[in-house]
């Protein structure tokens, strides 16, 4: 089967903070690395150790937004309330038949604390550059309305292409 589709970039983004696209400033988003947890096992008969990955747990998540330029609309951020960041964005790709554009959507929702603050950067004739750190609590990403991961830590539920833990949720009574 041929490749049909080319995909090429986003052609626009924005970000919600707790429902609202007031941040003014934003940059960049970085998304959560997702990557298994592992047990490391050395048995007899192994020819080397072995790192088994843990079926339905991952090591900390954090998220990172990086302001281009800073101003008061941060003035509300603190960490009395999870935060909840909803990243949405426009994907261009081309039709390799047709030699047209599409356009699809892309969403990914964080919830999570802010952990670090990196002040911004003074220098004259510069930007005011600064960004947040957030440790993840719970991530969805999808794509063209399929999830690709959605993972809620404080619920043990997890769910990376497809591969669901429901399995372990139901041996521990918890559905």
């Amino acid at each position: 089967m041929a490749k049909k589709k080319l995909p090429l970039g986003i052609v626009d983004a924005d970000l919600y903070v707790n429902g609202s696209n007031a941040l003014e400033g934003v940059g960049v988003v970085e998304l959560p690395n997702v990557e298994s947890a592992t047990i490391t096992t050395e048995q007899f008969g192994m020819a080397a150790e072995f790192e088994a990955p843990l079926i339905g747990h991952y090591k900390k998540m954090s998220a990172k937004v990086k302001m281009d330029s800073m101003n008061d609309t941060l003035l509300n951020f603190n960490n009395n309330d999870s935060i909840t960041l909803e990243c949405l964005g426009a994907l261009q790709e081309l039709d390799r038949m047709s030699h047209s554009p599409k356009v699809t959507g892309a969403d990914a929702t964080l919830k999570g604390f802010i952990t670090k603050f990196d002040g911004p950067k003074v220098e004259n004739g510069k930007k005011f550059e600064g960004s947040f750190d957030l440790s993840i609590t719970y991530y969805k990403l999808m794509i063209n309305g399929k999830t690709i991961i959605e993972i809620d830590v404080l619920n043990g539920i997890s769910n990376v292409n497809g591969s669901l833990n429901n399995i372990i949720r139901q041996l521990l009574g918890h559905i």
